[in-house]
C-alpha cells in the first residue's frame, strides 16, 4: 500500500501547465528564426540594390576588395611626377 493518498488529475492540470509552456518554447524559437531571418533577407536586399548599379559598369571601374565595392575615381591620363 503507498504511504500516501492517491491524486486524480481530474481537471488536467498536468497537462495545461506543460501545454503553456511548450508554446512558450515554440514562440521563442519561432521569434528567434523570424528575427534573425528577417536580418538575412534585408542584408540580401541592400547587396542586390547595391550591386544593381555596378551591373552595367566594366570590371575595371570598380574595386572589389574582401566584398566592400567602391568606385575608382577617374584622374586622367596624365602621369604623376
Amino acid at each position: 500500500m503507498p504511504g500516501h493518498p492517491t491524486y486524480f488529475d481530474r481537471d488536467n492540470n498536468y497537462m495545461k501547465d506543460r501545454d503553456y509552456w511548450l508554446k512558450v518554447i515554440l514562440a521563442t524559437m519561432l521569434g528567434t528564426y523570424t528575427y534573425k531571418r528577417i536580418r538575412l533577407e534585408s542584408d540580401r536586399a541592400r547587396m542586390t540594390a547595391r550591386l544593381e548599379g555596378y551591373k552595367n559598369l566594366p570590371g575595371h571601374h570598380f574595386h572589389n576588395r574582401g566584398g566592400i565595392v567602391t568606385y575608382k575615381q577617374f584622374v586622367g591620363f596624365e602621369k604623376y611626377h
